[in-house]
């Protein structure tokens, strides 16, 4: 649930207002980085039983079964020592990580309401430096901490006619997610276990944390359509409320049990190189998976996103990525093509946008699970690839390691 701002500055930057830009740089929503939340395949889906985990509508639908008001806690925490390679290498242990708290309430059978809220210790286990990765304009080869409140979601979701096909949903966020791009990377079953955000996290998802969110879903079998309007005002403490000056459309569709794509459009009023509002298109569309293998599970996503600032250039970004766990055992890759503009990681180049690469490898191993609780053991290598331009700043074989322990913890079903 957040936005993430492709920082031109080299200095670290949580919640401040958006830097400058040229015509050729990249959008800049104002946007957080965030650390992976908690496996979405751990919790109970509270959609519809034929939708993809991570098709997108995952939020709780109204019925029959119980008036009862339950909460559910989900805490995903990590531990992680990073180390990269070359001129602009660091090494730093960071505690990146996110706890989510969860209310439902089905007022009737047919009207569900819940209220969401999404918060982080990072401020304090991260810090202003952030956790070292290369290439990540977020921060500058850092993914930056989040704030400790991240959103807060209303939600009140209305079944309509016979049976439990449709559904209308009503979205009130004082900070929240607005219909822009895939599931989040943080929500992502194919992202699960690894510790980095996207480096084209700006271009495809970003939106996770946008200020005063109103929205309506409707969602008829296997199909979802939403519209949400927002505010591009920069996010500060704690819930400033702005008139809607930004809106995004998104439509998921799941083929079947197994696959699902979508498609999202978004105008964004974002602040411009004089400090004054410039128009961001951004354009996303995506295809992921989830399938069972011989008792073991495959998920997986491909991501396309494109953005352009004002009358700009429009910036590119590919992203795949799958997640094999085999019992205890979890194996999880990523790569990545995208196009990131010199004055976005503070290189002085006269050179236009170009292209880089980052390939992710990990290892993950459950050492301890118990009542809703696990403890992992992790690791990853990141090979990345520059252009020449690109060289004298960062190497000829820039390269990132990261090592690290997780802590999860989901429970639900606390009823009063």
């Amino acid at each position: 649930m957040g936005m993430c701002m492709a920082n031109a500055e080299a200095t670290p930057q949580s919640s401040a207002a958006p830097r400058p830009q040229t015509e050729t740089a990249a959008p800049r929503p104002h946007i957080e980085t965030v650390a992976p939340a908690t496996r979405t395949g751990d919790m109970p889906s509270a959609a519809p039983a034929s939708l993809p985990p991570d098709s997108g509508m995952n939020m709780p639908m109204p019925g029959a079964a119980s008036a009862a008001s339950s909460l559910m806690l989900q805490i995903n925490q990590f531990m992680v020592y990073s180390s990269t390679s070359g001129p602009r290498g660091q090494s730093r242990l960071t505690g990146p990580g996110s706890w989510m708290l969860m209310y439902d309430n089905a007022l009737t059978p047919r009207n569900h309401f819940r209220i969401d809220v999404m918060a982080s210790p990072e401020q304090l286990t991260v810090g202003d430096r952030g956790t070292p990765q290369l290439l990540q304009t977020e921060n500058i080869d850092a993914m930056h901490a989040h704030d400790t409140l991240m959103a807060l979601e209303f939600r009140d979701v209305v079944t309509l006619g016979d049976g439990d096909q449709q559904h209308l949903t009503f979205l009130f966020a004082p900070r929240g997610e607005a219909a822009i791009g895939p599931v989040p990377f943080m929500h992502r079953e194919s992202a699960a276990g690894n510790p980095d955000a996207p480096l084209g996290h700006a271009l495809q998802d970003g939106f996770h944390d946008a200020s005063t969110v109103l929205g309506l879903q409707y969602q008829i079998a296997r199909t979802s359509i939403e519209a949400t309007a927002f505010s591009g005002h920069d996010l500060s403490w704690p819930f400033p409320l702005h008139s809607p000056d930004s809106y995004g459309v998104r439509v998921n569709q799941a083929l079947n049990d197994h696959v699902g794509v979508g498609a999202s459009y978004a105008d964004a009023l974002l602040p411009d190189d004089a400090g004054n509002g410039e128009h961001n298109q951004f354009i996303s569309a995506w295809l992921t998976t989830s399938h069972v293998i011989d008792g073991n599970t495959l998920k997986s996503s491909l991501i396309w996103g494109r953005t352009r600032a004002g009358h700009g250039s429009y910036f590119d970004s590919f992203l795949g990525e799958a997640v094999y766990q085999r019992g205890r055992n979890a194996v999880y890759g990523r790569a990545e093509a995208l196009q990131i503009a010199p004055e976005q990681l503070a290189i002085s180049s006269s050179a236009g946008a170009r292209w880089v690469q980052a390939l992710t490898i990990g290892y993950e191993r459950t050492l301890f699970e118990n009542d809703g609780a696990s403890l992992r053991l992790g690791g990853s290598y990141t090979a990345d690839f520059v252009p020449r331009d690109f060289r004298p700043a960062y190497g000829s074989d820039p390269n990132g390691a990261k090592l690290y322990l997780r802590l999860q913890f989901m429970r639900s079903g606390f009823r009063f």
